[in-house]
């Protein structure tokens, strides 16, 4: 069987069945999980080892994201342009906290590996345990417009405090989008070297389209 093939059935075999219970659609052609909640759309993606080989590796891992058609269309409303993407936040997951790697022949490993039909159940059965007990958690907490924000200031995610504000205005909330940015502010003098020049732009815009500063 062919890495992909092998690596779709078993996606199908251990996780199509807990996920789709809980909303969630398997798209074949992208090896990806989608579900609608809310303002957000969550996404789990499969990316496979380009170097993958018949009947020598099957290696992939997963990456797990939210994006929002939501943001996008207030964004244009706001500032007259289109955002790049939709995505709001997204990474790979072994970022994920408490994340649990699998373990073969007493090593952690980064990636999940299938060419081993003998360690295929322990592989995916850890893959299925992180994704419904940890990965949905974690997309959970960044389908909310004030968590996801507050993740971006307490986390010190460099040119990222302006969406941050535009996810506190989303919800109304000024005083925290103007902390926000004054947040941004104190980033970018805590780490000059990390600055650029477009993310300061982006907080000087909203401090004088919302904030009149």
């Amino acid at each position: 069987m062919k890495p992909r093939e092998l690596i779709t059935t078993n996606i199908v075999e251990y996780l199509s069945d807990p996920l789709s219970e809980i909303g969630f659609k398997f798209l074949k052609s992208s090896l990806s999980f989608k579900r609608k909640k809310g303002d957000f759309e969550q996404k789990i993606n499969f990316q496979l080892n380009r170097y993958n080989q018949e009947n020598v590796n099957a290696e992939f891992w997963a990456l797990l994201g939210v994006e929002s058609r939501t943001y996008s269309k207030w964004f244009e409303k706001e500032y007259g342009i289109k955002p790049v993407n939709n995505s709001l936040a997204g990474v790979s997951c072994w970022n994920i906290p408490n994340w649990k790697q699998v373990i073969i022949n007493n090593q952690e490993q980064l990636h999940f590996e299938l060419i081993n039909e003998k360690e295929r159940n322990n592989v995916m059965t850890t893959l299925k345990e992180n994704i419904l007990n940890i990965g949905i958690p974690y997309l959970n907490d960044l389908s909310n417009w004030e968590r996801s924000a507050n993740r971006i200031i307490e986390k010190e995610l460099g040119g990222r405090h302006s969406v941050a504000c535009d996810f506190f205005l989303i919800e109304n909330n000024k005083e925290k989008a103007l902390w926000a940015l004054e947040k941004g502010l104190e980033y970018w003098t805590k780490y000059p070297q990390a600055s650029f020049s477009n993310d300061k732009k982006e907080i000087s815009l909203r401090l004088k389209k919302h904030f009149n500063k």
